[in-house]
């Protein structure tokens, strides 16, 4: 058992607080905390990096080591601890299948070894609170970490913080000494067929219309939170969804802005259907309400999360929310451009949107292997509408195109690995 925890408090503007064993707070942690809280940090990044500070005090207690002590050398073996350590998700690992690929959903599997962006963010947390303790002890002229460097081995422009997909433009640079490698992996989408199977496998209507508004409208599903507050489509209120223009009101991550999105019509049936036969009871301004356990009060993530596993079970496949976003994206950046692709994420910079989806262009792919196919197999002279070397195969708007191009010049002045 951890000797130091994360405890939720009433404190609006600090919710959460690390504890030890005897209940006492930790006075750094907490500060550090009141800090993010002054800097306008969500509360996810609150909760998150409690949670990792929680976890390396409880691995320097159990070692016997002490706050003050820790160098580069502590640093190393706690990282070595961390990749090997027992996970604790909720999804549980299958060691028969762990981390293999699922043949239809093309899902990984829960893995046994911690991920690379799981050990990176947990350096990025130590990274911003030992800047933390070195700049408050620097001020004060006095104290443990005054004239000390941050026992933390810098990375570049991605060093000591962690960015919100969709929200900050992507960063690039070179990574730390003790940073792992993240592989950049192609975002994995529902099928079509897929999404049907699942939408019809539902047991009630209020998961049928949820699981189509994923798929029609590629939204983030979100939360209704004390704490985290409501975006995404469970953060919904009925007032929300307004049948007359066919549009709904999402609340964006991060910075809540509004962001009105369209629904196509076979969305609505099912909403009708679950306004009359299973939410006639509910008091809640909420869209989406508990059956079950909590009946009645807001729909949370961990509840539908929990729903859509289950629906996924019975079908046998690995699914998550977000491979609904991951499959209307592409097909909106493939059918309607990058712009337009943008708009319907609701992506503050355009480079998110460039950089996760537009590489992923299958049907680019599949054509300039043909073309490459004819021009090896034959006279290249003799082929007619052959492009020049300049030419983009796949036929982007002019903005996708300078966008495209805007990334691939970062790419080479800040120096991102060559891509062959």
């Amino acid at each position: 058992m951890s000797a130091f925890v994360v405890v939720r408090q009433d404190d609006v503007m600090v919710p959460f607080v690390v504890v030890a064993a005897d209940g006492a707070a930790v006075p750094e942690v907490s500060v550090f905390l009141e800090t993010l809280a002054a800097r306008g940090r969500a509360s996810y990044t609150a909760r998150s990096y409690s949670l990792g500070l929680a976890d390396f005090l409880s691995w320097l207690e159990a070692g016997g080591r002490r706050l003050e002590c820790v160098d580069v050398g502590v640093i190393q073996e706690y990282v070595m601890t961390v990749r090997v350590g027992a996970k604790n998700g909720a999804v549980p690992v299958r060691g028969q299948v762990a981390g293999q690929l699922h043949p239809v959903t093309r899902k990984a599997y829960p893995a046994v070894e911690r991920q690379p962006a799981t050990v990176n963010h947990r350096l990025s947390v130590l990274s911003s609170f030992f800047s933390f303790l070195i700049e408050r002890d620097e001020r004060a002229g006095w104290g443990p970490w005054r004239g000390r460097l941050n026992p933390v081995p810098a990375g570049g422009r991605d060093s000591g913080g962690h960015g919100s997909p969709g929200r900050d433009a992507p960063r690039r640079g070179r990574r730390g000494e003790l940073r792992l490698r993240n592989p950049r992996r192609i975002p994995r989408g529902v099928e079509a067929g897929l999404a049907q199977r699942l939408i019809e496998e539902a047991r009630s209507w209020r998961d049928k219309a949820l699981l189509t508004l994923l798929w029609r409208t590629g939204q983030r599903i979100g939360d209704w939170h004390d704490v985290h507050g409501c975006h995404g489509l469970l953060g919904l209120r009925v007032a929300d969804v307004d049948e007359r223009s066919s549009n709904v009101v999402v609340r964006l991550k991060g910075a809540r802005d509004e962001h009105v999105v369209p629904v196509t019509e076979d969305f609505w049936p099912l909403w009708r259907h679950y306004l009359v036969e299973e939410r006639c009871w509910a008091e809640t301004p909420a869209a989406w309400v508990a059956f079950r356990r909590g009946r009645g009060k807001p729909l949370t993530y961990s509840t539908f999360e929990s729903a859509l596993r289950a629906i996924g079970a019975r079908l046998d496949v690995n699914v998550n929310a977000h491979m609904f976003r991951h499959a209307l994206a592409q097909a909106v950046v493939e059918t309607s451009g990058l712009k337009v692709a943008q708009e319907i994420l609701g992506h503050r910079h355009i480079g998110t949107t460039a950089d996760t989806y537009v590489r992923a262009d299958q049907r680019a792919m599949v054509e300039a292997v043909g073309r490459a196919k004819l021009w090896c197999d034959l006279d290249a002279h003799q082929l007619p509408g052959v492009p020049d070397v300049d030419e983009f195969v796949f036929a982007y708007d002019p903005f996708t195109v300078a966008e495209l191009d805007a990334v691939a010049h970062l790419d080479l002045v800040e120096g991102r690995d060559d891509p062959c």
